[in-house]
Order: C-alpha cells, then structure tokens, then sequence
C-alpha cells in the first residue's frame, strides 16, 4: 500500500475515531454527570456542557493524533538532521520503533517506506564516507609515489650529466654515449609519466567521454604488431609472448592510437609485475557482436584487493618503498578508454597463478 493511501486512511480512521469519542464523551455527561445533580439543569447549562465536553474531547484527540501522527515524523527529522551533520550511526530509539517480533510499531507502520529508504540513505552514505577516506588516502599515497617516481629519473639524469660535464675527467666515446642513453631513457620515462597525468585530466574534465577517432581497422594484425613491437623491448628480453587468435583477419571500428595505448599498458603491465621467464598470451576471439581480447599471464597474480581496486585512479598495488615503473594511473587509464570504445574490460587473478585480462568491444 503507498505512503499516501495508508495516511489517508490513517487520518480518516483518526477522525472517525475522535467523532466515536467525542460523541460517547457527551452522552456520558449528559446521561452519567448531569443526573447526580438533584436540581433542574437549563437548557443554556446544558449546551454550555456539551461545548465544554467537546472542547475537552478534541484536545484529547489532538494530543493523540500528535503523538501517533507527529512522534514518527519527529523521529523522521530527528534522523534527516543526523544525516546532515555527517554522522551515519543508527539513531537513538531506532530498536524502539519495533516489536518484539521485529515489525514495525503501528503507528511507524505509516511511514515505513520512507524508515526503509532512511536506512538504506544511512548505510549507502556511510559506505560512501568510507570509500571517499580510502580514496583520499590513495591520492596521497599515490602523489608520494609520483613524487618519487618523478624525482628517480631525475636523479639519473642529473648525476649523468654532472658526470659529463665535469672536466676532471675524460669520457671515452662509449662512456659517453652509454651516460647519453642513460639520460635519453630516463628522459622518455618522465615523459611518459606526464603523458599519464595529462591524459587523466583530459579525462576527467570529459567525465571519461573522450573524443575519439575511429575508423575501421583489422584488430588481428594490428594487436599481433604490438605484440611483436613488445616483445623487441630491452625490459621484455627474459619473457615469452604469445599470440593468437581465431579469424586472420576481423573488422571493427576503434582509435589506433588508443587502442595502442590499451593493449601497451596491460602487456607492459604484464611484464613489469611479474618474474623473467613468465608467459605472457594475447589471444583474440571473435563472435557475432563482440570482439573478446584476453591478455593472461602465469605469472605472481594478485591479491583480492589488488583486484578490486586494479581500475581505480590513484590506487597503485605498491608502496613509494617498492620499484615501481608507472604512476598508478595506467589501468585506470585503460579503463577509461576502453569504456571510451564503448566496451568492457574485467580481470581475474589469484596470487601465484595469474591474471588475465579481458577486454571486450563491439564490432558495430
């Protein structure tokens, strides 16, 4: 029954009643007082009684419907209030609004959808607080670890070309050039780690909607290139990459340059948080609606939590104590771009034996 159906029937009952109680209110002082009385009562008398009876009765009822109608809704803003001080414990006297089966009391019966939505209010705002602490305190914990992976490169490059400039000594041509290369590859990486902050903000100042340029292209080649491109990498040298895939060629519509983006952060990923000599599989199936891209490793795999939280912005599984060579951010990125093509991706892992990631795209 809805909310202003069971009130209005609440208030007609409450009518009916205060009218039943008036009126036997009356006939007992018409017919129960006034004969005690041994002289002859007027008519002016007796109206002014009757008044006096009614007046006395209605404030009866009032103070009744005050307590069955306005007690729950005091309760009510009572609770409202509490919620907007940010305090999200239960309420005093919440047990005492049921019996001892566990129902609501009948005048709180009046308003039970809306004590249920009050609670629900009560445990998701609560939820919401504790998530919004957690966040907060992965923002922190991920501008130190930017800080630091900012200030190691940095290190290098600084220590090399001090190194090189200094006119103590005298560098051999391939002294030289390895403290060049050295700069050149740090150099790279801080830029790649403010490619990342960039791209986040684009991000979120699209709310995720990141305009993109897609065009039909064939996804088998295209992710067998990246593969092979990876698996040239100085950091993929001791891990095995393996490609495969159902169809040899399949048709869909995504950003190159994203999509490159996607499948370098997991593979590398792959590599970086896992032991030499793991296999690493990219295997491409294809179905009537949907292309299925899934990148599994048999590497050290990932804690529940780690798994949980892999696609949140500033969570980075790592501690600023631990090597680390990203920012945390790039599986969140991944998210949002593949969200971007209008797919899904998940992942799935347990500690010593794997992960796998998979993604998933329309093909129209």
């Amino acid at each position: 029954m809805r909310i202003n159906t069971r009130f209005t029937l609440h208030l007609a009952l409450g009518i009916i009643l205060w009218i039943l109680f008036s009126g036997i209110c009356i006939l007992i002082g018409l017919e129960g007082i006034l004969p005690i009385f041994k002289h002859t009562v007027s008519e002016d008398y007796e109206n002014l009684l009757v008044l006096w009876i009614f007046c006395f009765s209605t404030l009866i009822c009032i103070a009744v419907f005050g307590w069955y109608f306005g007690g729950p809704l005091g309760f009510i803003m009572t609770w409202i209030q509490q919620l907007s001080q940010e305090n999200y414990i239960k309420p005093n006297g919440l047990s005492k609004i049921y019996n001892r089966k566990g129902k609501l009391r009948m005048r709180f019966m009046l308003y039970q959808e809306v004590l249920e939505h009050l609670q629900s209010l009560s445990a998701k705002l609560k939820a919401a607080e504790i998530e919004r602490a957690q966040v907060e305190q992965a923002k922190q914990e991920w501008i130190a670890g930017i800080s630091h992976d900012l200030k190691t490169p940095l290190t290098y490059i600084t220590g090399y070309s001090t190194l090189l400039l200094n006119d103590q000594y005298e560098w051999s041509k391939e002294e030289a050039h390895s403290f060049i290369q050295e700069i050149a590859d740090k150099g790279k990486h801080m830029e790649e780690l403010i490619q990342d902050l960039s791209l986040v903000i684009q991000l979120n100042n699209t709310n995720g909607k990141l305009p993109l340029h897609k065009t039909k292209h064939e996804i088998v080649e295209f992710t067998k290139r990246i593969v092979a491109n990876i698996s040239n990498y100085p950091q993929a040298e001791k891990y095995i990459l393996h490609f495969q895939a159902d169809k040899n060629s399949i048709n869909i519509d995504f950003d190159t340059k994203y999509m490159q983006r996607i499948l370098q952060n997991i593979l590398m990923n792959s590599i970086i948080h896992n032991p030499q000599n793991t296999d690493i599989y990219t295997h491409i199936f294809d179905s009537d609606q949907f292309v299925e891209i899934h990148i599994v490793d048999n590497g050290v795999g990932m804690s529940p939590e780690m798994t949980e939280n892999i696609f949140q912005q500033y969570y980075r599984g790592t501690t600023t104590d631990t090597s680390s060579e990203g920012t945390g951010l790039g599986m969140a990125i991944v998210y949002n771009l593949v969200q971007a093509h209008s797919g899904t991706i998940s992942v799935e892992s347990e500690l010593a034996k794997g992960t796998t990631f998979t993604i998933r795209l329309p093909k129209r």
